[in-house]
């Protein structure tokens, strides 16, 4: 889903700004394709573990999903070879469309609301 983003994004940024454009477009897609490839590892990795520690590495996602962030732009700030305008309004919309496909993918998930091999409490039939 981020990939047509990505092209649509490079193309804009060509036409509107030149190469700094284009550079701008690739550094925001960049930023969002990160945040996408933290939450898929965090998954990945979770993918066995308590809803809990699901949970608190989910937290621990976000909160290096902002670390990468500031330290991006921080690296980012005195550079002239990339278009400021074109790399923000890029990041804000490439986030925005991970944020929504993750949505998604959550939403159609299917999740077992029950443990076949827990013992209930109910009476037996």
């Amino acid at each position: 889903m981020l990939a047509p983003v990505v092209v649509i994004a490079a193309l804009v940024g060509w036409f509107t700004a030149g190469r700094e454009g284009l550079w701008g477009a690739l550094l925001g897609a960049g930023i969002a394709g990160g945040f996408l490839l933290i939450t898929l590892l965090t998954v990945l990795l979770t993918a066995k573990a308590s809803p809990t520690v699901t949970g608190g590495a989910m937290m621990g996602g976000w909160l290096l999903k902002v670390i990468v962030l500031l330290v991006a732009l921080a690296l980012l700030k005195d550079a002239t070879f990339y278009s400021k305008p074109v790399f923000g309004a890029v990041v804000m919309i490439a986030v925005v469309v991970v944020l929504a496909s993750e949505t998604w993918v959550v939403v159609k998930a299917r999740m077992l609301y029950f443990n076949p091999s827990s013992t209930g409490q109910g009476d037996a039939r």
